[in-house]
């Protein structure tokens, strides 16, 4: 069932009854017109933007040591067989980005390089803002991005020459893939479902993004395969999973060739980085405020309410927030607090559904005690006419 929210958005219980309009039933072939919510997110990715170009303008002089290898790996990639990749266990996404870069601008700038995660960064608060604002609302799409933006976790290694940005946006981007709306119309009158066009190159394309994760950053194939067998269960159509595998096999395949073809192996990670426990560390629980501040605490509160279960969309932040948070933990020898940071929009996606949730419970509190309140006095005022009959209280009014 549809429902208006108060930025004039539309909110879909149903995973599968999505609208082909864009947010507030306007059609694609029109431009939406801006809300005030809309304005205010583009004023905060603007500061964010110049702040980003500030900070590294001024601040990063020289680049981190996983930054320095990246740089190392690039020029490897541009110089052939001749000169090996420094680290050939790091993923060769970045790499292949600070090669391409260098091999359009003619030299092998390093102050050009500074500005590619931010733009990473900044581009997946754009996808996460368009897919929250379509499902959940405006308001509650501005916060969960502004959450997530402006954490600080997430700022500082967004400013180096890393890979947690460049792999939150193809993680994000795949969400909003796989999550996209489906309308009423692809539906055949008998009843029986086909793959609309764009629903099917949707899932395609989805499949080349967790790939592209996977370049990214190695260990982000978990959420990313999280959300995709969840989407998967949601929409119950194996050949949208089909195209998505379709789409991802091919991709992966690449990858992992050129890399064997450059190095002669293919590591995902140091032997000392991969021990893995079923007893999970409980480093990230017990250091989550600092990592995404009180707002974390809000969190456990989004499970207590039924209504998070039976909004199938919240399925897939549930997964992305456990799938993440289980395999970090599950490490016995490497915590980082920059690993969460993949998972941070889940976090404050929960933390904002809890919020929600307290609100609309409370107004239900209010509303009923509202209507009790009218309804005790609608009966006393029955009580006095009947205790008063007409012609008493005519009487009475004439002594009067």
């Amino acid at each position: 069932m549809a429902v208006n929210n108060d930025d004039g958005s539309r909110n879909d219980n149903s995973f599968t009854s999505i609208s082909g309009k864009g947010a507030g039933g306007r059609h694609f072939g029109k431009l939406p017109a801006m809300s005030k919510i809309d304005i205010a997110c583009i004023a905060l990715m603007g500061l964010l933007v110049a702040y980003y170009f500030f900070y590294a303008s001024t601040v990063i002089a020289t680049p981190i040591w996983d930054g320095a290898v990246y740089l190392l790996n690039a020029r490897g990639w541009l110089s052939g067989d001749n000169v090996p990749l420094y680290e050939g266990f790091r993923p060769p996404l970045l790499s292949w980005i600070i090669a391409g870069i260098w091999t359009i601008a003619g030299t092998e700038n390093f102050e050009i390089i500074k500005y590619i995660q931010p733009l990473f960064t900044v581009g997946a608060g754009f996808v996460l803002y368009a897919l929250l604002g379509r499902h959940k609302g405006k308001l509650f799409a501005f916060g969960v991005v502004a959450l997530t933006m402006l954490n600080a976790t997430l700022f500082f290694n967004s400013s180096q020459i890393l890979t947690e940005g460049l792999s939150l946006f193809f993680l994000v981007t795949t969400l909003y893939l796989l999550a996209g709306k489906r309308g009423a119309s692809e539906e055949k009158e008998s009843g029986q479902k086909i793959i609309a066009f764009g629903e099917g190159w949707r899932w395609f394309f989805a499949g080349i993004a967790i790939a592209l994760t996977f370049a990214s950053r190695y260990p982000i194939i978990v959420p990313a395969v999280a959300i995709f067998i969840v989407a998967s269960i949601l929409r119950k159509d194996i050949r949208l999973a089909a195209r998505t595998i379709i789409g991802a096999v091919p991709t992966f395949a690449l990858i992992v060739l050129a890399v064997y073809l450059r190095t002669g192996t293919f590591e995902t990670a140091l032997a000392k980085d991969t021990n893995l426990s079923l007893l999970l560390s409980p480093f990230y629980i017990a250091n989550s405020i600092n990592i995404w501040g009180l707002v974390f605490l809000l969190v456990p509160v989004a499970f207590i309410f039924r209504k998070t279960y039976t909004d199938k969309f919240n399925y897939l932040f549930i997964a992305w927030f456990l799938a993440s948070l289980a395999f970090w933990s599950a490490n016995t020898s490497n915590f980082d607090y920059r690993f969460t940071i993949q998972l941070t929009p889940a976090v404050y996606y929960l933390a904002v559904l809890a919020i929600e949730h307290i609100a609309k419970h409370h107004n239900t509190i209010i509303v009923t005690i509202r209507k009790d309140g009218s309804s005790s006095d609608g009966n006393d005022s029955r009580s006095n006419r009947e205790k008063h009959p007409p012609s008493f209280r005519a009487s009475a009014e004439t002594k009067t």
